[in-house]
């Protein structure tokens, strides 16, 4: 048993100490950092946590409250933002988990007490976000109405799906950089900045929603379109606030803003190098989740069934992002604890924060089976939509508790550098095996919607099983960064 300490988990006021010559710095005194490579682990975690979690769990409200305010336009207008969401993040992942490399890269060097070497990432990382913003911006906006042909989408769901996706694109570079500045603090171990400034987006967000959507004050009723400005403007804000965090040398990481502005090839090399295999895997997990779209509109229930999955997605992803955000914990917690030489207490935060993250999906797994129905129906009153939305609720919320098993594992895995085997996994459950079973069972057996669901929660639980072996073998404690 661990002996209890009397810290916070937060640096103390330190007089400067320099360096000797080769030897790394000592990290910065920033009250808001959390250190996983010592005191008590538990306590620590949940320090390093609950900013992530409750920054999740905004970012989940604000997709509701889009959805809410979307579902008053009727089904059309749900089942376009849902598929162009789905189509958006599945262009931008590639660059998205690029910040997953950051990340860990950062987490490594502030466990090696190195904090000139962790702003050297997040410099690079910002570098990259700008190219990748650059070229993504104008072709997400020109092909946005083929996408979403290909994916299915027809009608008024084609039309105002493109529109929501060409405004959305012309926000992709500020968007990009907010997301590697949050992901390079979160791996620095500062969890609470991201989190101050998510709640001046998500205020701004559901504000201009209401306004740009429904027409009020001076401003015209856009429809769905106002949804995708409304984001674009508070996420170019938050980009713009987080740049402003990290160049004015008051936090975990300070990247001064006219200084040292090079590339870094060793750096690209090692955050590619952790970061591609990520992308590739949220690229090819999004694919299966697009191939769903397809098969759900080859159906006889075609929209109404899409608009009722898009729903209980939005309902689910409560404990996903719950997921997601443990899954950040434990590659910062790994990642520290192997950049401190400690793989015993690396491996333990990982088994540690995976735990909470099944168990606790698994409760909400069982209030959103229960509570199925009024869940659905709080978004529309369509009687089709609510009925196709509640199966949908509950056949997918069978695996939630296994979908944490598998982001905390996976997380674990990635924050050690091993980004390969949570890829092969994707590949073989994500990609292949759900949506054979869902194209199985719901075209060829007839099976209706059901079908794509149940396809989709077997691959699910197949994937996470093999996530946590892996992991429990204890491979990845001998890679080196």
């Amino acid at each position: 048993m661990e002996p209890e300490e009397k810290d916070t988990g937060r640096q103390a006021e330190e007089p400067l100490v320099i360096p000797a010559e080769g030897e790394p710095e000592p990290a910065p005194a920033i009250t808001r950092r959390v250190d996983l490579t010592q005191g008590h682990l538990l306590r620590q975690i949940a320090l390093l946590s609950w900013p992530i979690v409750t920054a999740s769990f905004l970012q989940w409200a604000m997709g509701v409250v889009d959805i809410k305010m979307v579902g008053t336009l009727g089904p059309a207008a749900i089942a376009a933002v849902g598929t162009s969401r789905e189509a958006i993040f599945t262009f931008l992942t590639l660059v998205f988990a690029v910040a997953t490399g950051a990340q860990v890269m950062t987490a490594r060097y502030m466990g090696e007490h190195n904090p000139r070497r962790a702003a050297d990432v997040c410099r690079q990382a910002i570098i990259l976000a700008l190219i990748f913003g650059v070229v993504l911006a104008p072709a997400g906006y020109l092909l946005a109405d083929n996408l979403l042909a290909a994916l299915g989408a027809k009608g008024e769901t084609l039309a105002e799906g493109t529109r929501y996706m060409q405004v959305f694109f012309l926000g992709t570079i500020p968007l990009l950089v907010g997301f590697m500045l949050t992901s390079s603090l979160q791996g620095a171990g500062d969890t609470l900045t991201p989190l101050y400034v998510l709640v001046g987006i998500v205020a701004a967000n559901i504000l201009l929603n209401w306004m740009l959507i429904f027409g009020i004050g001076p401003f015209p009723a856009l429809g769905v379109v106002g949804a995708a400005w409304g984001t674009v403007i508070a996420r170019s804000a938050a980009g713009v606030g987080l740049l402003w965090v990290v160049t004015s040398g008051r936090f975990a990481l300070h990247v001064p803003l006219f200084d040292r502005w090079r590339v870094d090839l060793s750096l690209w090399g090692k955050m590619f190098y952790i970061g591609v295999p990520s992308s590739i895997e949220g690229f090819a997990r999004n694919m299966g989740f697009l191939a769903l779209f397809w098969i759900l509109n080859q159906t006889e229930a075609g929209r109404m069934a899409v608009a009722g999955y898009t729903i209980s997605v939005q309902i689910r992803m409560f404990g996903v992002m719950f997921g997601l955000a443990l899954m950040s914990a434990a590659m910062t917690a790994v990642s520290q604890n192997m950049g401190a030489r400690d793989s015993v207490r690396a491996e333990k935060s990982g088994w540690t924060i995976t735990r909470i993250s099944a168990a606790t999906m698994g409760l909400l797994a069982l209030g959103s089976i229960l509570l199925a129905k009024p869940l659905i129906s709080f978004f529309t009153g369509n009687p089709e939509t609510i009925h196709w939305g509640v199966i949908s609720l509950i056949v997918l919320s069978l695996s939630l508790p296994f979908t944490g098993l598998s982001m905390g594992c996976a997380g674990s895995l990635r924050g050690a550098g091993d980004t390969l085997s949570p890829l092969y996994a994707t590949l073989i459950f994500t990609t292949c095996v759900g949506p054979g079973l869902a194209y199985l069972i719901t075209v060829v057996m007839d099976a209706g919607p059901i079908g794509a669901w149940i396809g989709l929660a077997v691959g699910t639980l197949l994937q996470s099983l093999m996530v946590a072996w892996i992991f429990r073998r204890g491979r990845w404690k001998q890679i080196e960064l």
